[in-house]
């Protein structure tokens, strides 16, 4: 599942110019991109996007025809945008049952995204809509020890963010939020490209996550977090090997390496000799780098090689 990033339209409703406008987008896109850099996103909108208005009369699509927004237009539109915002609250959720208010206003899009621990994102328009938490009234409707029905009231922090530096409070969060529902060797399969961007996988590996045992789940699920922030903050140009973020990281010895050979993407038979351990047991995670990408690119996850 993508790392949900839910617009607050309050941050829409100024009297800003199109100039401006276009200043906060830029901004927006920024924080748009950084947290792209964790893991994949969506944008959810309380209306489809084309339809949204930025400020009072200026809509999404007059800003989007300004040709100066070229690139910050296909990067959005790249992006997978949901609306309206109760497309992906749970089907259980009644409306009227829980209400969400912040500074002074009825708030949609940071309720839900409070109510999906999801992130809020504003246009920096206002000194009203900034910081890294906003400070929430969650009004919920609850059953009493008699049997009736009350509103309960409380405040409650809400994720936030309406400039990049914002993120840095999200970050560690924004990584993993969600990774630990991922409860079997298929689900980690089927969402590696929303929860590791960073991490390539040759098709065997489904195989061999398929046949993983259980004693090792979580310890590989755990193996491929650390992996997958390791080549997030990898800059080849900078350095040849990322630094390795928690994981213990070696290349196979010399007299094992021919084990370590996988027929790769292009077909090319390479070197997958780059590995980390997982237990109980003698667990192995093999890759190699791919520094024209900054990625890794994982080839076996099983047990030790030869073993």
């Amino acid at each position: 599942m993508p790392l949900l990033l839910f617009l607050n339209e309050k941050s829409c409703t100024s009297s800003a110019s199109p100039a401006e406008v276009g200043a906060a987008m830029n901004e927006f896109v920024g924080v748009l991109r950084e947290a792209r850099t964790w893991r994949e996103i969506a944008l959810v909108t309380q209306t489809p996007l084309p339809d949204a208005e930025l400020a009072r009369g200026y809509y999404y699509q007059q800003w989007a025809a300004d040709n100066r927004n070229r690139t910050q237009r296909q990067f959005i539109k790249a992006l997978r945008n949901r609306a309206p915002f109760t497309a992906v609250l749970p089907q259980h959720h009644a409306e009227g049952e829980i209400e969400y208010e912040c500074r002074g206003e009825t708030v949609e899009g940071i309720g839900a995204a409070h109510l999906m621990d999801g992130l809020a994102v504003s246009l920096p328009l206002s000194q009203t809509w900034s910081g890294s938490w906003l400070d929430v009234t969650v009004r919920r409707l609850v059953e009493t020890d008699t049997g009736d029905l009350a509103m309960e009231e409380a405040t409650e922090p809400a994720r936030h963010s309406a400039r990049r530096a914002d993120l840095t409070h999200h970050e560690k969060w924004g990584r993993s939020a969600g990774l630990d529902t991922v409860g079997s060797s298929l689900q980690l399969w089927e969402q590696r490209a929303d929860f590791f961007p960073n991490l390539q996988f040759l098709p065997r590996v489904g195989e061999d996550l398929e046949r993983l045992e259980l004693k090792w789940f979580v310890q590989v699920r755990g193996l491929l977090a650390r992996l997958e922030a390791s080549a997030a903050l990898w800059d080849p140009a900078v350095s040849a090997v990322p630094a390795w973020q928690g994981a213990k990281v070696t290349p196979e010895h010399e007299t094992r390496k021919r084990l370590c050979y996988f027929r790769d993407l292009d077909g090319v038979d390479r070197c997958f000799d780059l590995h980390g351990r997982f237990t109980p047991g003698a667990g192995r995670l093999h890759f190699r780098l791919v520094p024209e990408d900054g990625a890794l690119r994982i080839a076996y996850i099983g047990q030790k090689r030869g073993a």
